[in-house]
């Protein structure tokens, strides 16, 4: 896509192919097993700006995970876990690492979901000149309280920020405005998580399905709750129909609109 601005300024943009994949995040503790299957999308966009003094070039990723399903968890079928993102700009040569968040949400905590997906944003990082300075990273005292803060700063220290602390060591602070591409590390550390090659997460979604269908059968005066399940489910299939290509997305869209029509037609809503 191309565009111009009054000031003679000329904006390509060209956007890579995103890639998807599912991972399996075990979680494991001393009464039971649990796992978790997570989509995870990155999304690549490059942009090359011409004006008539110079041009520059700039590079944008994000990163985001989508709950798909999985045991003992209270997130829902395709409610965001977590996104980050990246942005490099040639014209004052500098790479951005966070887009203002590297949180995760609260419930997928202390399971490695942080350092898979900050590993990609370092990995991205590092194929640009050596010498782009890192722009600063603020972090604050109000995530710095028990294994948040913890975990926050060994996510960091892993991947290669040395921060300058205001106070106490660890609280809060800005990463060193000397630091470079050069000093990155791109640390990959998750022993509880692999990448779900067989697609179990969509396994997941159809045994639902089937599980659906059953119970509508035998509960028809349950309307409000089969159609509340409905809309859980039909959520989850956008959520990983939105990601593939085309032919997984037509296969999505006519069982969603399978089990929506089963659905009204069987309790006649």
């Amino acid at each position: 896509m191309c565009k111009s601005t009054s000031t003679h300024v000329e904006i390509r943009i060209q956007e890579s192919q995103g890639s998807l994949e599912i991972i399996k995040v075990s979680k494991k503790s001393k009464y039971r097993n649990d796992t978790h299957y997570l989509l995870i999308s990155t999304e690549i966009k490059s942009y090359l700006i011409n004006s008539e003094l110079n041009s520059s070039q700039q590079e944008t990723i994000e990163v985001r995970a989508t709950y798909l399903g999985g045991s003992g968890s209270s997130l829902n079928p395709g409610q965001h876990v977590g996104t980050m993102g990246g942005k490099m700009d040639s014209y004052s040569p500098k790479v951005r690492l966070t887009n203002g968040s590297v949180m995760i949400e609260k419930g997928m905590q202390g399971l490695h979901i942080g350092t898979y997906l900050f590993h990609k944003i370092v990995s991205w990082a590092q194929q640009f000149d050596s010498n782009y300075p890192i722009v600063p990273i603020s972090v604050i005292k109000g995530d710095a309280e028990g294994k948040n803060g913890i975990r926050r700063n060994k996510l960091y220290e892993n991947s290669g920020i040395r921060f300058i602390w205001d106070g106490p060591e660890g609280v809060e602070g800005k990463s060193d405005p000397d630091l470079k591409v050069k000093d990155l590390i791109a640390y990959a550390h998750w022993p509880n998580i692999e990448k779900d090659y067989r697609f179990r997460g969509l396994d997941l979604s159809w045994q639902e399905l089937a599980t659906l269908r059953e119970n509508v059968r035998h509960l028809r005066h349950s309307n409000r709750r089969y159609r509340l399940t409905y809309e859980t489910i039909e959520k989850r299939l956008w959520a990983i129909a939105s990601f593939l290509n085309w032919p997984a997305y037509a296969v999505a869209i006519f069982i969603g609109m399978a089990i929506g029509s089963a659905v009204c037609k069987w309790h006649g809503i």
